[in-house]
């Protein structure tokens, strides 16, 4: 998903701080502060930039003409000593050739992935010490996207016709616990939780509870 720019104020431009949900002493980085798990997201965040980067065998200064970033901010990113904005690390993406999540969380190559709360990245933090974003997991699928409101009564249960090769789903749930069934094989997602599937197999969602449970469905079929 592509930031916008003019999405803040003037002068009030998020920027990543990659702070973890964790809460551990804080250490100085730059004009900001970051967490200590935040730090260490930060140079995962570099190390994966200069990666991509260097399998592309693009050098620093021709990364950061396409990116439209300076080449001291883009050395400082790549060293994990940037505190960039959301704006600053997405044209970097782009000029990558990759989604801005990819950065923050490499797509997982497993048939499931769960995140549980905790273990989301948070990577921008507002003025208000309520406000925060934070990133889950990212699919490999570069089809259409469809989102969904779903619920299961207790006992319910959907089952699936596989979908195209590559097809993903991601599923948050939000009350209950939803079980996923995949390759033969049950996952929990704990309300709270994120779970990403893939869906060019069999599979089928289980409510095995005697409480509802809700969840938001997200529905990329891959295209050819």
């Amino acid at each position: 998903m592509r930031r916008k720019a003019n999405c803040y104020p003037e002068g009030q431009l998020g920027t990543l701080s990659l702070t973890s949900s964790l809460t551990l002493p804080k250490v100085a980085l730059g004009m900001t502060e970051v967490d200590a798990a935040g730090s260490s997201l930060l140079a995962s965040v570099g190390a994966t930039v200069r990666q991509l980067r260097v399998a592309r065998k693009i050098s620093v200064t021709d990364l950061a003409k396409q990116a439209d970033v300076s080449r001291r901010m883009l050395t400082a990113i790549e060293g994990g000593t940037a505190n960039a904005s959301l704006v600053t690390l997405d044209k970097v993406a782009r000029a990558l050739g990759v989604d801005f999540s990819a950065l923050v969380r490499p797509p997982s190559d497993s048939a499931v992935e769960l995140v549980g709360g905790g273990e989301a990245a948070t990577v921008w933090r507002g003025l208000a010490e309520e406000s925060a974003g934070r990133v889950f997991t990212t699919t490999r699928s570069r089809g259409r996207a469809e989102m969904w409101d779903w619920s299961l009564g207790p006992g319910d249960r959907y089952g699936a016709e596989p979908d195209p090769a590559g097809s993903e789903e991601l599923l948050a749930v939000s009350a209950g616990t939803l079980v996923l069934s995949v390759d033969g094989r049950t996952h929990s997602v704990p309300a709270g939780s994120v779970a990403k599937i893939a869906t060019d197999r069999p599979y089928s969602y289980v409510n095995d509870s005697d409480e509802v449970v809700r969840f938001v469905r997200i529905v990329v079929i891959n295209a050819p």
